[in-house]
């Protein structure tokens, strides 16, 4: 009797203590959390035009591609020469284009300007492959076609702050600090980024760039 309490002890702890379900072929899945649900990204809707002002008052023009919730695969390789999957992951995607883009049109999801909110396991490392069972919400913020040298990325421990624009006060504000490109492009349309204001439910509401203008959002 003794060894069967102490069974349903140990599954009772590793029930809550894991983040992860397996699917069909025994992969680990990430799902969103209930408590993940005040950090999803809103009023993006496919087709919206985002426009950022300076303090000079140019325009910066960004159409909203996509904006989709769904479960996705992480994987190394290809079909060709072998695909190895290592887990299921829920992410929320919003890919943004210039202001003549089309929804339809192909773009590189990878290389582009977008944010990736997903449920990530806490720990992932390859050779050896580690997948722990504690999962995290993170943000990934792809820059192209801005040129800096690397993306954006958000855990959300970050402190909050507020930033004022047009009057309106936003009090979910996480300011992003950058690095920039130590051999900055020269014929770059839009000059590297020094730093992104992240409004938890809006998204980009604001960055700045190498050469001191202040982007914010008009709408």
């Amino acid at each position: 009797m003794k060894k069967l309490i102490l069974l349903f002890v140990i599954i009772l702890n590793l029930s809550c203590s894991n983040d992860k379900n397996e699917v069909g072929d025994g992969l680990p899945y990430f799902q969103f959390k209930q408590t993940d649900n005040d950090k999803f990204i809103i009023s993006t809707e496919v087709g919206k035009l985002l426009i950022y002002k300076n303090q000079d008052n140019a325009e910066l023009k960004f159409k909203v591609l996509k904006n989709k919730t769904e479960k996705k695969l992480e994987s190394k390789g290809d079909f060709v020469y072998g695909l190895y999957k290592y887990f299921y992951y829920d992410e929320q995607r919003i890919q943004f284009g210039n202001e003549n883009a089309e929804p339809t049109e192909y773009y590189d999801e990878f290389t582009s300007f977008y944010i990736s909110l997903k449920r990530f396991p806490k720990v992932f490392q390859l050779n050896p492959t580690v997948i722990s069972n504690e999962s995290i919400f993170i943000a990934n913020i792809g820059l192209t076609p801005f040129d800096n040298s690397s993306n954006a990325f958000l855990n959300y421990s970050e402190p909050l702050t507020s930033l004022t624009i047009n009057s309106q006060v936003f009090t979910k504000v996480r300011k992003v600090i950058l690095s920039t490109n130590l051999y900055p492009n020269p014929n770059s349309t839009l000059k590297g980024l020094t730093s992104i204001y992240f409004d938890q439910n809006k998204g980009i509401i604001g960055f700045d760039d190498i050469e001191n203008n202040q982007w914010r959002l008009q709408n």
